[in-house]
């Protein structure tokens, strides 16, 4: 297993990326590999508190169901929130979450989400759902499904900011969607791979042409002026705030 240090050590940047290369550091990064061994231990842990199976499906089938609003809402709500950074108590934690994803969207080092916020978010949303439909069995499943299911998101997640031009359809109209937030106007196609709830909450705009352009996509509004207000993330970042260059590093 690669450590985090080794891993973080390179350079992993993913529009100098082919797919092999992407593969190769997606399976080696620790944070996935902590997934799946995660993954494995809650599946081990259902066949030992006599699963009820049909509880256990449908467990299974909630986590998947939740975790598409839950990515929305916590996007939407929390990671483009503008007042964790007017924090000096939660300005690393934005920082680290998500504006140096938005700052240097092609660095495959900031895009996954640290284990520390990942891990418990995902037993917050999934276990009370699984206990309440399956009890343990059901807590067990749906936490393993959260765990699957963020494997899955990451991985698409990646290949939207690898240079390569998708052949399959689904896969280029979600890429040009998502790369529409990082470049075009970052407050909507707030969704990975899943846009209903874009569609749902009035947020999704399939073109780009659909909208004026941000002038704070690259930002999230954390500007040179916003710097000199609340200066915690300017002083963890050891520079002036990025500008907003919607053609940089496209």
């Amino acid at each position: 297993m690669l450590g985090f240090d080794a891993w973080k050590r390179q350079d992993y940047l993913l529009n100098r990326m082919t797919m092999r290369d992407l593969v190769r550091a997606y399976v080696t990064y620790p944070g996935v590999q902590i997934y799946l061994v995660l993954i494995a231990i809650f599946s081990a842990g259902v066949f030992f508190v006599n699963p009820d199976p049909l509880r256990v499906a449908l467990s299974v089938g909630a986590a998947v169901a939740v975790y598409s609003l839950a990515w929305y809402l916590i996007h939407r709500f929390i990671l483009h929130s503008r007042l964790l950074y007017k924090s000096q108590f939660t300005a690393a934690l934005w920082k680290r979450v998500h504006y140096d994803h938005h700052r240097y969207p092609n660095d495959m080092g900031v895009l996954f989400g640290g284990l520390h916020t990942t891990i418990p978010t995902i037993l917050a949303i999934t276990f009370p759902i699984g206990w309440l439909i399956g009890g343990a069995a059901g807590a067990l499943s749906a936490a393993a499904t959260g765990m699957a299911v963020t494997c899955v998101y990451e991985f698409f997640h990646c290949t939207q900011h690898l240079s390569f031009n998708p052949k399959s359809a689904f896969m280029k109209r979600i890429k040009a969607q998502h790369l529409a937030h990082h470049f075009h106007d970052e407050s909507g196609n707030y969704g990975i791979i899943d846009f209903s709830w874009d569609r749902f909450f009035g947020t999704h705009y399939p073109e780009m042409s659909d909208r004026p352009r941000s002038a704070t996509a690259r930002n999230l509004g954390y500007d040179a002026a916003e710097a000199e207000r609340y200066p915690w993330v300017a002083e963890l970042s050891g520079d002036r705030p990025a500008r907003d260059h919607a053609s940089e590093n496209a």
